[in-house]
């Protein structure tokens, strides 16, 4: 009877650390999914942060790609009007240089 006693007693305290040990992995599961989504957040904050940063730098180098394309052209067509035979000259030299190329390549 004490041996009954002694394994009804055993299992009964089995039962209560497998019960304690689900407990407390259902609440390492919760604080890990809680902390899960901290670092997620946090993640995509600053990836947005990254995100807004990368764009103000795109949209301020286009700004300057587009003042820089638009002084060129100015200045292309100035050349071109004060000196209209070097413009037909460099022209011409261009497409005859194309067409050798396009030949060469051809044989």
């Amino acid at each position: 009877m004490h041996r009954n006693s002694l394994r009804k007693s055993s299992l009964e305290s089995m039962e209560a650390e497998i019960e304690s040990l689900l407990k407390s992995l259902e609440n390492l599961k919760h604080d890990a999914s809680e902390e899960s989504q901290k670092s997620v957040k946090a993640i995509r904050s600053n990836a947005e942060s990254a995100l807004r940063h990368s764009r103000s730098l795109i949209s301020d180098a286009y700004q300057e790609v587009k003042q820089r394309t638009r002084q060129t052209g100015i200045a292309t067509r100035d050349y071109a009007q004060e000196h209209p035979y070097t413009t037909a000259g460099v022209a011409i030299g261009a497409l005859g240089l194309l067409a050798a190329y396009l030949l060469c390549k051809r044989n």
